[in-house]
């Protein structure tokens, strides 16, 4: 695995480690030379002033990355979204990837500017791109899980998305967009998806 961050980070295994900046395109195009896959986490991952923090992590950050991976001709590439981008859907309605987007924050906005990127680029440029839109990833035994109702029916199970990235890397599907939630979350959204991903992740409480 070949990982990319601004910060310093520690190997594991066999990593190989790169330090840049998603914002700079020649050393992410260098990052992804022969690999068989993207996966972009990079992110201001919450609401945050949109001139100072949400415009050059989300918006400039992410076109530089699809740049970089069509540049390089990576093959795939799973863009990380949100389900922030589609939470505004009324409360009751059974929420599915094929519905108008109604975000519930400028932070969601931001990642359908991704999700936009990745249709153009899958259809311009060939690039095989899967948007998840990730509810609160946390480990099963998160306190909030038990202390939240709200939270509860967000959340996406770690080894659930750990599945699901792995599903979409492999996939030979063009285009998909994916809400990656975990039960009981799946009762409100709608994960239905082409790469035979099945969240069964439940929170113990």
């Amino acid at each position: 695995m070949r990982r990319l961050d601004v910060v310093s980070q520690r190997p594991e295994a066999d990593d190989e480690i790169f330090e840049a900046d998603v914002r700079e395109v020649d050393a992410v195009i260098e990052a992804c030379a022969g690999v068989s896959a993207v996966v972009h986490l990079a992110a201001q991952p919450a609401e945050a002033d949109f001139r100072s923090v949400l415009l050059p992590q989300n918006l400039d950050g992410t076109w530089a990355v699809f740049e970089a991976a069509v540049q390089a001709a990576v093959p795939r590439f799973v863009f990380a979204s949100t389900v922030q981008t589609v939470d505004g859907n009324p409360t009751g309605t059974r929420v599915s990837p094929e519905m108008m987007p109604r975000p519930v924050s400028v932070y969601g906005c931001t990642k359908l500017f991704g999700e936009a990127l990745g249709r153009f680029h899958a259809d311009t440029s060939g690039l095989g791109v899967a948007c998840l839109r990730l509810g609160a990833v946390v480990s099963p035994d998160d306190p909030r899980l038990a202390n939240e109702d709200r939270f509860r029916h967000l959340w996406c199970g770690a080894n659930d998305l750990a599945r699901l990235i792995s599903a979409a890397v492999g996939s030979e599907v063009p285009y998909a967009t994916v809400i990656a939630v975990s039960p009981p979350a799946t009762l409100r959204f709608d994960t239905a998806n082409p790469f035979g991903w099945v969240p069964s992740e439940e929170p113990v409480l």
